[in-house]
């Protein structure tokens, strides 16, 4: 019997976005060997993470992919432990565009229940004659979406996996051998990616440093919550004196009342 979840984190949220799409190809083509009679189209639909985001696979236990009733085996699972590249996705063939139901399943820890997304599988080429033309020359086509997942409230132990830093060392990459001659692997690029916000934001352009270039840091975050804090002080002596207005405007309403009255 699985352990009961540990305790939930009132008042907070997590959000994680992810990509559901496929991609599709016309047949015949190197990737889909000997497809069945009257198939026209290779395709695969998958879920993925974001380009250089956090894996998925972390808070996404498995995958449920429910095709089109023709084919044998139509509602097929894929597991966390058997994805590459934190990559939940199926290979086909076939010949006609279809809805793809998914359904998503969370680890135990987590206590949150399986939730459902749709994905209209794309075969043909599509947008603006100069993309349609792109894509027939490529042989290739890509149809995808970024979605977002909202954690109300996550337990302990599944916060915990959200905001390991864990979740980015699939982005490492092998770099020369380090000490006892075991390869090393290190992030590439200037900033190694994180769950955490920087104490400040790398110096922009400008030299401001402050939110350049739209990047967030903890600094930043105390900026604004000081400015949005003033703001509502002021905001809320504006009500205090509208409200002291509306009641002097009360009481001169009465007062008319009781002189109109008096001389009626």
């Amino acid at each position: 019997m699985p352990a009961a979840p540990s305790k939930r984190l009132r008042g907070q949220k997590i959000a994680r976005n992810f990509i559901i799409g496929n991609s599709a190809v016309q047949l015949p083509h190197p990737l889909f060997i000997d497809p069945p009679s009257g198939h026209t189209k290779g395709w695969r639909v998958y879920v993925r993470p974001l380009p250089n985001g956090p894996d998925i696979t972390t808070w996404l236990k498995k995958v449920q992919f429910k095709l089109h009733h023709t084919y044998a085996d139509a509602s097929r699972t894929i597991e966390s432990a058997n994805v590459k590249d934190g990559c939940f996705e199926i290979q086909e063939t076939g010949y006609g565009e279809f809805g793809v139901e998914l359904r998503l399943y969370f680890p135990t820890e987590s206590g949150e229940k399986a939730q459902y997304r749709e994905h209209y599988l794309v075969l043909t080429y599509w947008g603006s004659p100069e993309q349609q033309a792109a894509q027939e020359a490529k042989n290739w086509i890509v149809s995808e979406r970024v979605e977002t997942i909202e954690f109300n409230e996550p337990t302990v132990d599944f916060a915990k996996t959200l905001t390991s830093e864990e979740q980015f060392n699939w982005l490492k990459v092998k770099k020369g051998r380090g000490k006892g001659k075991k390869p090393e692997y290190v992030f590439e690029g200037e900033i190694d990616p994180s769950a955490l916000l920087p104490e400040k934001a790398p110096e922009g352009k400008d030299g401001s440093g402050m939110g350049a270039g739209a990047a967030w840091s903890q600094r930043y975050e105390r900026q604004v919550i000081s400015q949005l804090t003033s703001s509502e002080k002021i905001l809320q002596g504006m009500i205090e004196e509208e409200q002291g207005k509306m009641e002097e405007r009360k009481k001169r309403m009465e007062e008319l009342g009781r002189m109109i009255e008096a001389k009626g």
